[in-house]
């Protein structure tokens, strides 16, 4: 596989180029894509920093790309992008063909199936004698309908090092308490990416004289969004929540939080940080409970 960050004939000027004629700021793109400013500035400048993985790069440079308008072959070589798919889609690719291939196979058993029920009817009807033959009930045999087999949609969870799966406690499919998330939608959003891990917070907040205990925080969502938040043991979790939508996540403090800032409410110990337009990586430091007077 071919490493971007190896790469020096690839085009990455284009980028700055391209969104400084636009007038856009980096932190305007960074809020655009959910992405903070230290990887706009790893894209733009082909650095090894702000990405788990190569591959996870590449998925967030082609979207760099499409947002300016840029053609993806201006930055890499259209017969390079081949060299750029990695063992996990090679891996994929090589899952669904077998899967299709099973599918066809399944079909060509029923086929054969419905054959030989045929040849078994004929066989009995023409082996009874004459005179029992018109007692026979008859017995249609119809064109039976094949059910189309429809692919079952793949979650892909966010790319992360194997080093962070092995020293990390990791949950790729949360479980939902139906008490405490509310309105929440199935729908995965594909532009979303999450990458708490690496990114550098825009707010740290912490409270004086607390009024809630810090193992847990409360978001209610203004709008349809993907949310993604890591704990102090490195559980990371990841939520998506329809328009109205409310969750409560539990864990340990401090909690890195990954939302869009612009339709968010958010709530730790039992106080609202108020969010920028722009914070949309947090930091929820926790602080003791005061303690009461006899």
């Amino acid at each position: 596989m071919v490493n971007v960050n190896n790469a020096p004939e690839y085009n990455f000027k284009i980028l700055s180029q391209e969104r400084k004629r636009q007038k856009i700021s980096q932190e305007d793109a960074a809020t655009a894509l959910t992405l903070s400013v230290a990887q706009i500035k790893s894209l733009e400048n082909n650095l090894g920093s702000g990405f788990i993985t190569p591959h996870f790069k590449q998925i967030v440079l082609k979207r760099y790309a499409k947002f300016l308008g840029i053609g993806f072959d201006k930055i890499i070589p259209s017969e390079m992008i081949l060299e750029l798919i990695d063992d996990e889609i090679k891996k994929d690719l090589a899952l669904n063909i077998k899967d299709e291939l099973n599918l066809k196979i399944s079909k060509n058993y029923v086929l054969i199936g419905l054959i030989l029920v045929g040849l078994i009817v004929l066989a009995i009807y023409f082996i009874q004698p004459n005179k029992d033959k018109a007692s026979i009930t008859e017995i249609a045999i119809t064109d039976a309908s094949i059910t189309e087999i429809e692919p079952k949609d793949v979650y892909t969870a966010t790319p992360i090092s194997k080093n962070y799966i092995k020293n990390k406690k990791l949950v790729v499919t949360p479980k939902i308490d139906a008490q405490e998330i509310n309105n929440t939608s199935n729908i995965v959003s594909l532009d979303f990416i999450c990458s708490i891990e690496s990114a550098s917070m825009d707010k740290v907040w912490s409270r004086v004289n607390p009024e809630k205990p810090a193992t847990y925080f409360h978001i209610v969502s203004l709008g349809e969004q993907s949310i993604c938040t890591i704990d102090n043991q490195g559980v990371l979790k990841q939520y998506n929540l329809a328009e109205g939508g409310k969750l409560t996540h539990r864990g340990e403090a401090p909690f890195k939080v990954q939302l869009d800032s612009s339709i968010s409410e958010l709530y730790f110990q039992g106080w609202k940080v108020y969010l920028k337009d722009n914070d949309n990586f947090i930091q929820l430091n926790p602080v003791d409970m005061p303690t009461e007077l006899n």
